[in-house]
């Protein structure tokens, strides 16, 4: 793997999310915030050996000027979804994207929206991409 890969957990990706959308806070801001969204309330020392974890792996900054601790993500979301989505296509798929894809558009609830989306993509990845030899532009799209 890569030398600047983050290896960040789901319980580390949640706290992320958090701070993502708030900025910063402090360890009880973000167990206070984890509590509102689910039934269960994380133990305060939990939250806080999270927040340590992804401090250490240089996800979060840490103010230590100011009591309580405060922090605030030290990486950009994109990049954290990006490596956890090619983890999870090697994992889940053996890095064949495209199945998928072709999982989602069959099994999930997708918006004609986020269909017409999808298309746009697909359409400029086409123009974008050499075609491989002896295939053409796909038959049904224009």
């Amino acid at each position: 793997m890569p030398e600047d890969f983050l290896n960040i957990t789901a319980a580390e990706l949640r706290i992320l999310k958090i701070l993502w959308q708030v900025g910063s806070g402090t360890v009880r801001d973000v167990k206070d915030q984890l509590a509102a969204e689910s039934d269960e309330a994380p133990a305060y020392t939990t939250v806080m050996t999270l927040m340590n974890q992804l401090a250490a792996k240089s996800a979060l900054h840490v103010d230590r000027g100011r009591q309580p601790f405060v922090y605030r993500p030290a990486v950009q979301r994109e990049r954290v979804l990006t490596q956890r989505l090619r983890q999870f296509v090697q994992t889940v798929f053996d890095g064949q994207a495209g199945e998928l894809v072709l999982r989602l558009v069959e099994q999930a609830d997708i918006s004609s929206e986020d269909l017409k989306r999808i298309e746009a993509k697909i359409d400029a990845k086409e123009r974008s991409t050499p075609p491989a030899k002896g295939k053409g532009k796909k038959e049904g799209r224009s």
